[in-house]
């Protein structure tokens, strides 16, 4: 960090968990010229970013550490923030649905390498696809940026990684239950409600099925989005607050 200000200002973002330039600008007390101009060199550095468009624009600090430290999780949690080309390669992005099918093809091979359950291999498949599925689905035409998902095996963390930076599923769910206004209530209805079949919506009925695929088959998903996040295992359905801001979707598989 090149001043005490721009150090102020980023753990001014690090310890809220999402604020806005009119909270920092009052939180530190200088010019507002100023303090754009530390944002910005805090975003060009990746060191922030924001969500949204002014005047309802959030900051929110890059995610540097995971409780297994993850080489694979930090890019994927970073760009699925943020949208940075610079956390995601063409190895790791499928920009359209042919991408998509290819990526899945060759993970079932990665993971006759690893698993000799091929009975597994088919289910894990199966619930990554769906969900990679669901960011095509349901964001034609909605994406932030980027087009497409982040798809990713790390065979040393046991993880599978999906994201996408389309419009979430609080405005997906809304589309056919306006009353829900929360991105954890969003959760809660997707992964446990029948939704109608009347209205185009998929994703809520596809995640209870990688509910039902992830909790009885001793597998961990961890699910973002918005500023919620739900975690399913064999003991079945949590959802609370993330710490940090998802605008789409990420899907951390473990298995």
């Amino acid at each position: 960090m090149k001043t005490n200000t721009h150090t102020i200002i980023y753990e001014l973002i690090r310890s809220s968990g999402g604020i806005t330039p009119r909270q920092i600008i009052t939180a530190v007390k200088h010019h507002p010229t100023g303090i754009f101009k530390h944002l910005k060199a805090l975003q060009d550095k990746s060191h922030v970013y924001k969500v949204g468009k002014m005047p309802k624009v959030r900051y929110y600090a890059y995610t540097n550490n995971m409780p297994d430290d993850s080489k694979t999780m930090l890019p994927a949690m970073n760009w699925a923030a943020s949208g940075d080309a610079r956390f995601a390669t063409e190895d790791t992005l499928a920009p359209t649905r042919d991408v998509l099918h290819a990526r899945t093809e060759r993970l079932i091979k990665e993971l006759k390498k690893i698993l000799p359950n091929e009975n597994l291999i088919y289910l894990l498949t199966a619930v990554a696809g769906e969900i990679g599925n669901n960011s095509f689905d349901h964001n034609l035409g909605q994406w932030q940026d980027t087009l497409g998902v982040f798809f990713q095996l790390d065979t040393t963390a046991r993880t599978i990684i999906i994201a996408d930076r389309g419009q979430g599923v609080l405005a997906t769910i809304r589309r056919v239950r306006p009353d829900v206004l929360t991105d954890d209530r969003a959760l809660e209805v997707a992964f446990t409600e029948m939704v109608s079949g009347r209205a185009p919506e998929k994703r809520g009925n596809g995640l209870k099925f990688v509910k039902k695929v992830i909790s009885e088959n001793y597998l961990h998903l961890t699910y973002y989005t918005g500023t919620a996040m739900a975690e399913i295992n064999r003991r079945g359905l949590r959802i609370k607050k993330s710490t940090f801001s998802i605008p789409g979707t990420l899907a951390i598989i473990t298995f």
